[in-house]
C-alpha cells in the first residue's frame, strides 16, 4: 500500500477554504441509495458500515467535498442476499428516487444490484463484494472499488508460498459466486506453481455441518487445507475442525470479522493456528488516517449502539465509498453520464489507499493494503511479517 496516499487523507478536510464551506448544498440534494445487510447473518456488519457511510456523508455536507452538492443517503435493508437485494434497489430507485447507488455486500447480492442498476441506468458503486468482473460483467453503470477476486488470489498465491511449506494443497469453498471464482482463481495458481490438488470440494452456504467433508481431509493428506467460507459458516468450520484434532495448516481467504470472529471461536482458531487474509486490522501499523477514521467509528459506535467495536475493513470500505461518489459528483455531478465519465478518471487517496479504475470499472489492487493475519493460542491476533 502506498502509505503516504493513505496519510494524506488524515489531513484533506484542514484544506478546505472556508469559503467553499458557504456552497455545500448550494446546488441541490443528490440522494444516494446505500444497500447494507441490516438484517440476516451479516447484520453485525450493516449496522456499523451504515454509522461509517453516515460519517462520511456528514463530512461531504460540512466541508463541500461534492463541490455544491449535499449528499443525502438513503439506506435499504439488502440482507446480504440476492432476491432482498434486488428488491430494495428496485425499491430505492422508484420510490425514494436516488440517483446513485452504494452497495452491496455479498457477491451474489451485488451481481442482482449491478443488473437492476444497469436496466434503471442508475450508478452503482460496488464496494465490498470482491466477486471477478462484477462491474465489468453488468454493463456500463456500475464500479467496483472492492479488490477483486483475481488480484485477491494472486497476492494469497504469493504469500502463502513465502509463509508455508507445501506441495499439496485441499481447496474447500462455498458454492457461490465468490467462493467458485476464489476457487477457479486458486487452482490455477497452485497448478501455476506446481502445487498437487489432493482436495477440490465446494458446500452450500446454507449447510451448517461441515464433518462429512472435514473427514475426507485427513485421508486425501494436504500439506496445506485452504478455504473460502463466509463469516458465519467458517465460525461452524473452524470449530468443528478443531473439534476433528486436525494438525494440517489452515487458511482462509474469506476474512471472518477480527476480533468478533475470535469472540466465537478463538480458542479453536488459536489451537489450529488459523491464517486468513484481511485488507485492514486496526493495529499499530495504521496510518495516520486509519487511526483517525478508527478514533471516530468507536466513538461513533459506543454512543449510537452502546457497544464497542473493533473496526473492520468493510466499515473503512463504506466510508471510503461515499468519499468516492462525492468526488466524482465534484468533478462530474450526479447526472449519470457525467458522473460515470468522473468516476471513471478518479485517482484519489483515501482510508484504505489509493483508488483508480480499471477499463473494466474495477479498482486497480495496487494502491490497496493487504495483509495475512493469524490468531495466536490465547485467541489475539497478529499481522503475520
Amino acid at each position: 500500500m502506498k502509505s503516504h496516499f493513505a496519510a494524506l487523507a488524515g489531513v484533506l478536510l484542514l484544506a478546505v477554504p472556508s469559503a467553499a464551506l458557504a456552497e455545500a448544498g448550494s446546488k441541490g440534494v443528490v440522494k444516494v441509495g446505500v444497500l447494507l445487510p441490516l438484517t440476516g447473518n451479516t447484520a453485525w456488519a450493516g449496522k456499523t458500515n451504515r454509522i461509517a457511510a453516515a460519517i462520511a456523508a456528514e463530512e461531504v455536507n460540512a466541508h463541500d467535498l461534492a463541490g455544491g452538492y449535499k449528499l443525502e443517503l438513503v439506506i435499504g435493508d439488502s440482507q446480504c442476499e440476492p432476491r432482498a437485494a434486488h428488491d430494495q434497489a428496485e425499491r430505492l430507485i422508484s420510490q425514494e428516487k436516488v440517483q446513485l447507488l452504494i452497495g452491496e455486500w455479498c457477491s451474489s447480492a451485488s451481481v442482482a444490484v449491478a443488473q437492476v442498476a444497469n436496466d434503471e441506468k442508475v450508478p452503482l458503486l460496488v464496494n465490498i463484494s470482491t466477486a471477478d468482473q462484477i462491474a465489468g460483467d453488468s454493463g456500463p453503470y456500475a464500479f467496483q472499488s472492492s479488490m477483486q477476486n483475481r488480484y485477491l488470489q494472486e497476492r494469497e498465491a504469493a504469500l502463502l508460498q513465502k509463509d508455508f511449506k507445501f506441495d499439496s494443497v485441499a481447496i474447500i469453498v462455498e458454492n457461490n459466486d465468490f467462493g467458485l471464482t476464489f476457487r477457479k482463481n486458486m487452482v490455477a495458481l497452485m497448478q501455476k506453481a506446481g502445487k498437487k490438488i489432493v482436495l477440490d470440494v465446494t458446500q452450500d452456504r446454507n449447510d451448517t455441518n461441515w464433518y462429512a467433508t472435514i473427514t475426507r481431509i485427513p485421508a486425501s493428506k494436504p500439506d496445506l487445507v485452504i478455504v473460502s467460507i463466509s463469516a458465519v459458516q467458517a465460525a461452524n468450520f473452524v470449530k468443528q475442525y478443531a473439534e476433528a484434532g486436525i494438525t494440517i495448516p489452515l487458511f482462509s481467504d474469506y476474512p471472518p470479522p477480527p476480533r468478533i470472529f475470535e469472540r466465537q471461536v478463538g480458542a479453536q482458531a488459536g489451537k489450529i493456528g488459523l491464517v486468513r487474509a484481511a485488507f485492514f486490522v486496526k493495529s499499530d501499523t495504521n496510518s495516520p488516517a486509519q487511526k483517525d477514521f478508527v478514533a471516530k467509528l468507536e466513538a461513533r459506535v459506543q454512543k449510537e449502539l452502546n457497544e464497542t467495536h473493533d473496526v473492520t475493513y468493510w466499515d473503512v470500505a463504506s466510508y471510503d465509498a461515499v468519499r468516492l461518489v462525492a468526488d466524482a459528483v465534484k468533478r462530474g455531478g450526479p447526472k449519470a453520464a457525467d458522473y460515470l465519465k468522473a468516476m471513471a478518471a478518479t485517482k484519489i487517496d483515501l482510508v484504505l489507499g489509493h483508488y483508480e479504475f480499471d477499463e473494466k470499472r474495477g479498482s486497480k489492487p495496487d494502491g490497496l493494503t493487504f495483509v495475512f493475519i493469524r490468531t495466536r493460542p490465547d485467541g489475539s491476533i497478529e499481522v503475520v511479517q
